[in-house]
């Protein structure tokens, strides 16, 4: 007995202190603040409070969880998130109690993709499950307390923890991913089969009833855009909200769970090289992309399929229909045709966070008609000096370094150890055009420990820390 006793001492002195150490953050982290919906619908970030002005705490939607708690027992009217929303009682907080249809309450559109949908994942096919990929920083938060999942550092996974050429993990990509790319097309552009977006949300059924309704799924697209906090091309999707009349669209980079082992090709992204594009071929032809078309006779929805890059002068040029229910609020969402237009092509409000459209020349490059672009102001032209945090940070051993010229000049770019001895020049007096600028620095030769990397120019300079750790 006693023996037992001492050997159960044992494992709670090495779970315990485990278990306290991934919870430490836990309060920061958006599985416990719940803060992404209020930061998109809030009305001081320009979300559809603006226009609906009811308050998120009167949406019925705050906390945001599934029908029940990892124990199998309904939530209770005053819930507060905590470590019961995923793992059951008395598991231990062993990785093998947790269901994944626990990530799927919160994560509707991962559970639409895999069940409703029934698309396929490599991930998902070899037995993966979301916590494979998701660190437990991602799961459990960090020192920061992030406002959505799309903040730079937020989620730390990305594809290239994993797959790596040295690692043997990654082929060459030299015949789908050709140098002109210059590593800026992120993998998922190719390998994400499609998004998803639950096509035009009834407000009034939300407000009035508490029941989330739109009019269908929609799938079979992936819009392209700039994600913010890597520069590199990535597929987008949206959310389209109605309520008394008014139309409002929210755009954001979207990480597909819908991964293929073999990715697209250039005939699927460029008519300028014999591509059969929807969304460029009508751009090119009227000047306007419509995406989403309602069909009035038969009470249908058509949109675009394939790749949709999304235009710099997307404000203009975008439309789709924007719909309302004709029903009763308090109608249990199911497929209906009971949905009318609004008589509106174009948002009276609208979002794009931690992305930013093609600029003119990438549309360009994918045989865009770009006469037929609107001027955007101040297009790729920043409006001042500046040196954005290199990332990943920390890294190994390769980082990116983004800086923005709003004239042309000369530039230096060094990296520094802490004792103010220059360890390697990466850029050394070279006249650049003004614009945003994006250095790959790979720092194999380099070993652990924090480094200072300085951008100088005839009338700038700036210096920050980048950590390498090996």
């Amino acid at each position: 007995m006693k023996r037992k006793q001492v050997l159960f001492s044992a494992l709670m002195l090495v779970l315990v202190p485990a278990v306290v150490l991934a919870q430490a953050n836990f309060n920061n982290s958006l599985h416990k603040t719940r803060n992404g919906k209020p930061f998109w619908y809030n009305s001081a970030n320009g979300g559809f409070e603006t226009f609906t002005n009811v308050p998120m705490s009167s949406l019925g939607c705050v906390e945001c969880h599934g029908p029940t708690d990892a124990d199998g027992q309904p939530y209770p009217a005053n819930y507060s998130p905590n470590c019961i929303d995923c793992h059951p009682s008395n598991s231990a907080f062993n990785p093998d109690s947790i269901k994944v249809t626990q990530c799927y309450g919160c994560h509707g559109r991962q559970a639409t993709e895999a069940n409703q949908l029934g698309y396929n994942d490599v991930h998902r096919s070899r037995g993966m499950k979301c916590w494979a990929c998701h660190t437990s920083n991602d799961i459990h938060g960090t020192t920061a307390t992030p406002n959505s999942m799309l903040e730079p550092g937020a989620i730390e996974v990305d594809c290239d923890d994993c797959h790596t050429t040295a690692g043997g993990t990654l082929p060459d990509h030299t015949a789908w991913d050709p140098a002109s790319h210059n590593g800026k097309i992120h993998c998922t552009s190719c390998h994400a089969r499609t998004v998803i977006s639950c096509y035009n949300c009834h407000f009034e059924s939300q407000v009035q009833a508490h029941v989330k309704r739109a009019k269908q799924p929609i799938h079979g697209f992936v819009m392209l855009a700039n994600r913010s906090k890597d520069g590199k091309v990535y597929p987008m999707t949206f959310q389209s909200l109605t309520y008394q009349g008014n139309a409002f669209a929210a755009f954001g980079p979207f990480t597909s769970h819908t991964i293929t082992d073999s990715g697209r090709v250039c005939l699927d992204c460029h008519v300028n090289f014999g591509g059969q594009i929807q969304a460029i071929q009508q751009y090119n032809q009227t000047g306007q992309m419509k995406f989403a078309t309602w069909n009035s006779t038969d009470s249908t929805l058509s949109w675009l399929r394939g790749i949709v890059p999304m235009p710099s002068d997307y404000q203009r040029a975008f439309k789709m229909d924007f719909i309302t229910y004709m029903g009763n609020p308090s109608d249990p969402p199911s497929p209906s045709k009971n949905w009318v237009s609004i008589g509106k092509e174009a948002w009276d409000g609208h979002q794009m966070f931690f992305a930013t459209p093609l600029t003119k020349v990438q549309m360009a490059k994918l045989g865009f008609d770009t006469t037929q672009t609107t001027a955007v102001p101040g297009e790729g032209m920043p409006g001042e000096f500046k040196l954005h945090q290199n990332f990943p940070n920390p890294f190994n051993p390769t980082t990116e370094v983004e800086f923005h010229l709003p004239a042309s000049d000369v530039v230096s770019l060094k990296v520094y150890n802490l004792l103010g001895a220059e360890v390697k020049t990466i850029l050394g007096n070279e006249s650049l055009d003004a614009g945003t600028h994006t250095i790959k620095f790979n720092a194999e030769e380099l070993s652990s420990g924090i480094y200072l990397y300085r951008l100088t120019t005839s009338r700038f300079n700036a210096t920050r820390k980048m950590v390498l750790l090996k």
